[in-house]
């Protein structure tokens, strides 16, 4: 599987209307593009293991993984007319966010070592 794996904040003036076009442009596109396999979206909570925890420089409040079989089912989802105006506006409404994309297994059932080696 390939990921797309993005964390970000919103900026802290966005209306609730912005925030609601695009919850519904995410979901839109996701929806739109059929090589996606899967995509999910949340935000972070509040939580106590009992025990410290470090999270580094900077902390992120949301997360979108949206999943795809192939490499290009990924570059069909980046290059439809709906992920360009997801990214006009995600750049526009958030504040910092980063982007990556993963080669990924399915750590319950795969082999972990040919990942991490």
């Amino acid at each position: 599987m390939i990921a797309h794996v993005v964390l970000f904040n919103e900026k802290s003036e966005l209306t609730t209307e912005q925030r609601q076009s695009f919850a519904q442009l995410f979901q839109d596109t996701v929806r739109a593009v059929p090589s996606v396999s899967r995509a999910t979206i949340g935000r972070s909570v509040a939580l106590d293991p009992g025990y410290a925890r470090e999270f580094g420089d900077k902390t992120y409040r949301f997360a979108a993984v949206v999943e795809f079989s192939e490499k290009d089912g990924l570059l069909a989802y980046l290059n439809h007319p709906l992920h360009h105006e997801l990214g006009r506006l995600f750049w526009e409404y958030c504040e910092s966010t980063v982007v990556l994309e993963l080669e990924t297994i399915d750590a319950l059932s795969g082999d972990v070592a040919a990942i991490i080696g």
